[in-house]
């Protein structure tokens, strides 16, 4: 089955070529909360956060008090909410809903995670909405908690982009990162000078109630790129590393009038100047459609493929050339017997160079996919080595983990969006976060 290119608002999970017979068991994963729908949460796809009190962060692109949301596919109606979890008795945890979305006026779709300052402040994009218009543009928002427990947290709208095809990007769906002067960087996957996305700088305001001010510092032309979705990674140097699901080469199997996706380096320049290096385009012999990001570890970037000559994806490695080429390596392909397919989400790593990820189809459950562990070579030439923690069942609310990882302490965390291939169209049932122990 071929893939075709996905519009914004269309399930990341209705090509994921889902397999599978019978539901497994995995090293003690469980349900730590099941979102009951709207009014509350419902849906979630990003990967979480936590405080150091370990209450978890995150945001759901369904639910929310919103009535009137017309990006709702019907089956959860809302444009979407940010919420806390907090550790409870038994292992469980409580919900509080920090913000829903209302549409057009403050935005909607808050599909990427979420990033917290050290006041505890938490800042996020809502992919559409927020210009008053139908046209999807999306805004950035930061959310502060309040003086007093049990307070309301505040909500405060950063920046709104212009129109779904604006110079300055529209349809921010990645998660936000910070660097040292407190500026974010993201990703929209359109807009620009060409349309086809861009790397967007927000900077806070020199006094206190000013305006945040953005800056495209690249627009994807889809020869060197087109509609990144996920997050940036920045080194030490202020590089900027990511991937774009489209773009690139146009003419190799599957690949034609959209692009199977590059993964790229920004570089920044004199006079506020960046320049792109293209560090690998793919061509479906070594996957397409990367939808997460860039993980580094020990000078390489690992990331994933959402799709591969067998239809399931893989994971692969990125390794720096020194001046040349960079040397892309698959470390593994999905497609075995109990494995899982489609791996929408990046990975994270452990101090020991595992690699933890989730494919949101496959598994030896009924489809419903999987949490996997990558663990490095013993020796040089072995080949990396796969453990499936767990495989969820293509039924009820745990199932589909289209969002990433977090490892805290001995524990997994993740998300299960429930929507069972429909997402953005309308999920029935409304997800689940998990925990993972014992791995």
């Amino acid at each position: 089955m071929q893939c075709p290119r996905l519009s914004p608002f269309a399930t990341l999970a209705v090509c994921a070529c889902l397999a599978g017979v019978a539901f497994a068991t995995g090293p003690l994963q469980h349900a730590v909360y099941t979102f009951p729908g709207q009014p509350n949460a419902a849906g979630p796809t990003s990967t979480l956060i936590a405080d150091a009190a370990g209450n978890l962060y995150g945001t759901t692109a369904e639910g929310g008090t919103s009535e009137n949301c017309i990006w709702s596919g019907g089956g959860n109606p809302g444009c979407g909410a940010v919420f806390e979890l907090s550790p409870a008795s038994g292992g469980r945890f409580t919900e509080t809903v920090l913000y829903s979305f209302q549409d057009l006026s403050d935005g909607g779709v808050p599909y990427g995670g979420l990033v917290m300052d050290a006041a505890g402040n938490l800042y996020g994009a809502a992919a559409v909405g927020g210009s008053g218009f139908e046209d999807f543009p999306g805004t950035i928002y930061e959310l502060s908690p309040p003086a007093e427990i049990g307070g309301t947290w505040a909500f405060t709208k950063l920046y709104t982009f212009q129109s779904s095809s604006s110079t300055d990007g529209s349809g921010p769906y990645g998660t936000l990162i910070f660097d040292h002067a407190g500026n974010l960087y993201g990703t929209t996957y359109g807009g620009g000078t060409s349309n086809e996305g861009t790397v967007f700088e927000l900077s806070p305001p020199s006094s206190s109630g000013g305006s945040w001010t953005e800056a495209v510092l690249h627009s994807f032309s889809g020869a060197d790129g087109s509609g990144p979705m996920a997050g940036l990674y920045m080194d030490a140097a202020g590089n900027l590393y990511g991937t774009t699901v489209y773009g690139g080469n146009f003419t190799a199997d599957f690949c034609q009038g959209s692009g199977c996706g590059v993964a790229f380096k920004l570089l920044p320049g004199s006079g506020d100047t960046w320049t792109e290096l293209v560090l690998h385009t793919f061509d479906l012999t070594d996957g397409r459609n990367p939808y997460g990001g860039l993980t580094f570890y020990h000078g390489n970037f690992y990331g994933t493929v959402s799709d591969d000559r067998g239809f399931v994806g893989s994971v692969f490695e990125l390794t720096p050339g020194h001046g040349g080429p960079w040397t892309f390596t698959t470390i593994h392909d999905f497609g075995g017997p109990d494995d899982g397919t489609a791996p929408y989400s990046g990975l994270i790593v452990d101090a020991h160079g595992n690699l933890y990820g989730t494919t949101s189809g496959g598994g030896s459950g009924t489809g419903g996919g999987t949490v996997y562990k990558l663990s490095p070579p013993a020796a040089t030439g072995d080949p990396w080595t796969e453990t499936v923690l767990t495989s969820f069942a293509f039924a009820g609310n745990n199932s589909d983990p289209i969002g990433g990882l977090l490892l805290r302490g001995n524990r997994l965390y993740g998300t299960n969006s429930a929507c069972q291939g429909q997402f953005f169209l309308g999920c029935s049932i409304s997800g689940t976060v998990f925990a993972i122990t014992d791995f």
